[in-house]
């Protein structure tokens, strides 16, 4: 056996496949896993855990009109100083593009790829919820009015422009290892951290009684990023499962180069938010240790060694909020009240369980 080949295992019960020589190099048609391959009936599911996610993030559901922004208006107007107008101004030039890219990543990429029903049920949902945050991020836009100018201005920064075009170099390859690197990177570090990073900037004014419809926007697509990001490392781990030996440590070193670019590409985008100075309870230095830590947190749950060795989160207040493995109190109680009759312990008893298993899936190497 060549040094990259492995041998397919599968792992799914009640359901025989032959076993194949593939490497990482291999395209997604060698490969003989059930997530490739379309089931002809919907049910028995072969992939379970994907419906109860899709049933959760159906559960989640919101839109951005049940939002009263009429306080933010006020604020932005009255309240908000030159240097937090600013740094709003900056985050929202790119914060709608970032979404349609992710969005983009899953119609466009993950749904060419992924074959059983259940899979697919599960990305369209968060699919949809990326085009209820792109409504979202709008409707607070133009209820500011902020005109519709903001919305192509990201081109003309090169913080912003870099960071976009970063973002669309993964989505256009279909070998084994493209899929691997392509999930990895979306999942860890642009749903994973580059949008953590503007969460944590946009959060800090609810802190101190501004803008707090925004804060309401703001927390609820954190509960669904967080989903997000969860479930993609759950499918991640479900491919190392049936593809055992395809994580590799050149593929490892590849993820962490991207990730320190990406990271990269964050500190010169906050840089360019705080270009006229710190804000109330936020300097741009604070922010940069912030996504150092949850960087370090992203390349851990990748099975790989922290990168920045940032043991604190020096955002303590946002802690509860956004690290650890997940702190579901947050979701419960923490950041909204809005609750739907069949939702009550479901997030609850989804992410727990979804611990449990990726807690499992740490013992790979």
């Amino acid at each position: 056996m060549s040094i990259t080949g492995v041998r397919k295992v599968s792992i799914q019960k009640n359901h025989s496949i032959k076993s194949s020589w593939i490497s990482e190099r291999s395209t997604i048609e060698d490969s003989q896993s059930f997530l490739f391959r379309e089931n002809p009936v919907y049910k028995p599911f072969r992939y379970g855990f994907a419906y109860e996610i899709w049933e959760t993030q159906q559960r989640m559901h919101w839109l951005p009109e049940e939002v009263s922004i009429y306080n933010d208006v006020r604020d932005w107007k009255l309240v908000l100083t030159d240097q937090e107008r600013n740094l709003l101004t900056h985050i929202f030039r790119f914060f709608t593009q970032s979404d349609i890219e992710v969005g983009g990543c899953y119609t466009g990429y993950y749904l060419r790829i992924f074959q059983p029903t259940e899979v697919k049920m599960m990305l369209v949902s968060f699919a949809n919820m990326e085009t209820v945050h792109i409504a979202a991020y709008a409707y607070l836009l133009d209820s500011l009015g902020i005109p519709e100018v903001e919305y192509e201005a990201f081109l003309q920064y090169k913080e912003m422009k870099d960071k976009w075009d970063y973002m669309k170099r993964f989505k256009n390859k279909f070998t084994l290892r493209d899929l691997i690197v392509t999930l990895v990177v979306y999942a860890a570090f642009v749903e994973g951290l580059q949008l953590f990073a503007s969460f944590s900037m946009l959060l800090n004014f609810p802190r101190f009684n501004k803008m707090k419809g925004m804060g309401q926007i703001v927390t609820w697509s954190i509960r669904d990023e967080t989903l997000h990001v969860h479930s993609l490392l759950k499918l991640f781990y479900t491919i190392l499962q049936e593809h055992p030996g395809v994580w590799t440590e050149a593929m490892k070193a590849e993820v962490e180069f991207i990730g320190k670019t990406i990271v990269s590409h964050e500190e010169a985008f906050i840089d360019l938010a705080f270009e006229q100075g710190p804000i109330e309870g936020l300097t741009p230095e604070m922010v940069k240790g912030y996504i150092h830590y949850i960087a370090d947190r992203r390349f851990e749950q990748l099975f790989m060694k922290p990168v920045y060795h940032v043991t604190k989160n020096p955002l303590e207040w946002i802690d509860p909020l956004l690290s650890g493995i997940e702190y579901t109190n947050f979701f419960e109680n923490r950041a909204t009240e809005y609750t739907k009759s069949a939702t009550q312990g479901s997030w609850d008893d989804t992410f727990a369980k979804l611990d449990r298993e990726n807690a499992k899936n740490l013992s790979f190497g």
